[in-house]
């Protein structure tokens, strides 16, 4: 209720911005719904429609240097009855003057950049989220401070940017320590210059932190004659360490075929053994997604229905733990996705999950649908 309740209010304060200045003040939504039915073996065609996503955003130019950005997340939650509503992003930009136009500064609850910029690239988040945010190697939003630099005029070849995050995530904004995460981000446009490459794109991020785990020192209270013993080695939260470097980019052709790779390597610190004191041996996973679209817009006449269709395809790769064997997973998904007029998009495809383990594969069928306004 203590979030709903920040969240309404906020959207009330930018309300009055919409009443002062209407023009410089615009206002969107986005809806995710599906309806699945899983093929699996054993699951006897268990299948139900869904509402997965509701975002709902305002957007405000304070100034000519000044906006703010406030975005709704409105989805179900475990252990909750129904919907609930958090703020997903909450930040000002500040471009100064000084920076001719190439400089700008935001600060508050924010996009995670790699992610967000990825998921623009894969261009289907309403029918899956990226390999790095579906197996949680990032979160998509954290509060923090970022500076970003035009590369280029205008930022015509791409921008560099900092991030200094407090390494949480924003369903659970809590800082459980003083330690902060780094993020340098990198978006290249190679062919910006080119009428049939233009829209390829490539990206690069490390990220470098740690855990939000607490750093409050733990005791065992067992008493040996008048010794006590003090277990004081999970309070060094540098060796809860947080680390990925990803790589990925989409190489498009004109509007008629696109071809995309995401790849992912995280490396996480396991800290102390409890009784030792022996610093554990880090988790190295890794996380790759292969994906592609065929445009039918270049193949069939203007007015035709062919005009809306698009086949697509993608394939992600889940290695958890790159030192034990048969504990990853792959899942592939094929599909056809209709965009009959603005703002709609419906996609019907299959998913099938395979596990290195030999375990029972698993198959769905979708129907997922985009709405927004």
């Amino acid at each position: 209720m203590k979030k709903l309740t920040l969240t309404i209010m906020a959207m009330l304060v930018l309300g009055m911005f919409t009443f002062a200045n209407a023009a410089d003040t615009k206002v969107n939504g986005r809806l995710y719904a599906d309806w699945n039915l899983d093929m699996s073996d054993g699951a006897e065609s268990a299948n139900s429609f869904n509402v997965n996503r509701a975002y709902v955003t305002v957007k405000s130019k304070l100034s000519e240097f000044t906006s703010v950005r406030m975005t709704t997340d409105i989805r179900s939650t475990a252990g909750f009855d129904g919907y609930s509503i958090i703020l997903k992003y909450g930040y000002i930009d500040w471009k100064p003057s000084f920076g001719n136009k190439n400089l700008k500064v935001r600060f508050g609850l924010q996009p995670t950049l790699y992610i967000d910029n990825m998921n623009k690239l894969w261009s289907r988040r309403y029918l899956e989220k990226t390999v790095g945010d579906k197996n949680k190697f990032l979160t998509t939003s954290d509060l923090g401070l970022s500076a970003f630099v035009n590369l280029g005029e205008k930022g015509k070849t791409g921008y560099a940017a900092l991030q200094i995050l407090n390494g949480t995530k924003y369903s659970d904004v809590e800082e459980l320590n003083k330690n902060k995460d780094y993020s340098l981000f990198t978006l290249l446009k190679p062919f910006a210059n080119n009428d049939e490459l233009k829209r390829s794109k490539v990206l690069a991020q490390f990220y470098s932190g740690t855990q939000n785990i607490s750093t409050i020192a733990t005791v065992d209270t067992s008493v040996s004659g008048t010794d006590t013993t003090i277990v004081n080695f999970a309070n060094d939260a540098s060796q809860f360490k947080n680390q990925i470097i990803s790589i990925g980019g989409m190489l498009g052709y004109k509007k008629t075929l696109d071809v995309g790779i995401d790849a992912n390597f995280k490396t996480t610190g396991q800290g102390y053994n409890d009784t030792s004191g022996v610093e554990l041996a880090d988790v190295k996973s890794s996380g790759l997604s292969f994906f592609g679209t065929l445009y039918f817009s270049d193949m069939t006449d203007a007015k035709s229905f062919g005009n809306t269709l698009n086949l697509f395809s993608r394939f992600d790769i889940l290695d958890p733990n790159t030192d034990i064997a048969d504990d990853g997973k792959s899942l592939c998904i094929v599909g056809i996705e209709c965009t009959p007029t603005k703002g709609f998009k419906a996609s019907l495809n299959i998913r099938s999950t395979s596990f290195e383990d030999d375990s029972e594969s698993e198959s769905s069928l979708y129907l997922n649908t985009l709405f927004k306004f």
